[in-house]
């Protein structure tokens, strides 16, 4: 197991290419304006031909979050009894099976502190026949700058079994995700979504008590991309 603990900012730099990859910025890249209409899906709808809708893939994204939270926990006791200089830590390490995790804290304070909790939630399909450097880049880039989205308490990529990872972003109050869709850099991987993935499943949930607490993680609403469409598909299931 590859394990890195520090209070160190990730250290990365991101310099947007006005070509290559990301010129998809100015020809077909996700636009939330060319979105014709908002489906409404009941709580047990089948949507035919888009099987990333069904409930039971809601259902196990929950899941999956519940035991990041719970992991995160693990990490957030150990980091009483063992405390490091600095506000902030980097978790960086891989299990036995190579599947890495990845958590970023600015500052653990204010992650504990926190009364309750916002959560948010994103598992993508991505596409096989496209190169992820850029996105991968670009979300070493966003980890770096969590600080200046007040509120942005922590960031957790999970890599999972057959190239599918799971992001839980942990926020101290519900007009926080608001502020973090206006980030530059977020922004940008949003409209870069359609090239790497397609289709997305986007999560907005709540933990009612501190991180420490027993409350648990309630999926409130889920937002579902097909990103294969054009323009692209979106349903809300709440």
């Amino acid at each position: 197991m590859i394990r890195r603990c520090s209070t160190a900012r990730a250290g990365a730099s991101f310099t947007e290419p006005t070509h290559g990859p990301f010129g998809l910025l100015h020809a077909g890249h996700y636009d939330p304006g060319r979105v014709d209409a908002v489906v409404q899906l009941g709580r047990e709808t089948l949507v035919e031909g888009r099987p990333f809708t069904a409930p039971k893939n809601t259902l196990r994204d929950g899941a999956v979050m519940r035991a990041m939270l719970a992991s995160l926990r693990g990490f957030a006791r150990s980091w009483l009894a063992s405390p490091s200089p600095g506000p902030g830590t980097l978790v960086y390490e891989s299990d036995a099976a190579g599947l890495r995790t990845w958590i970023r804290v600015p500052d653990r304070a204010a992650l504990l502190t926190a009364p309750e909790l916002t959560t948010i939630g994103f598992f993508g399909q991505l596409r096989d026949d496209v190169d992820h450097a850029p996105i991968h880049q670009l979300e070493t880039a966003i980890v770096e700058t969590l600080e200046e989205v007040p509120g942005l308490l922590s960031y957790y990529n999970l890599e999972l079994p057959q190239r599918r990872f799971g992001n839980l972003i942990l926020c101290a109050a519900p007009d926080v995700p608001v502020r973090w869709r206006a980030h530059d850099l977020h922004s940008l991987a949003v409209a870069l979504a359609p090239r790497h993935y397609h289709s997305a499943r986007l999560h907005s949930g709540t933990v009612r008590s501190q991180l420490l607490g027993d409350a648990e993680l309630v999926v409130l609403r889920t937002r579902y991309y097909d990103f294969d469409s054009d323009p692209p598909w979106l349903a809300v299931r709440a």
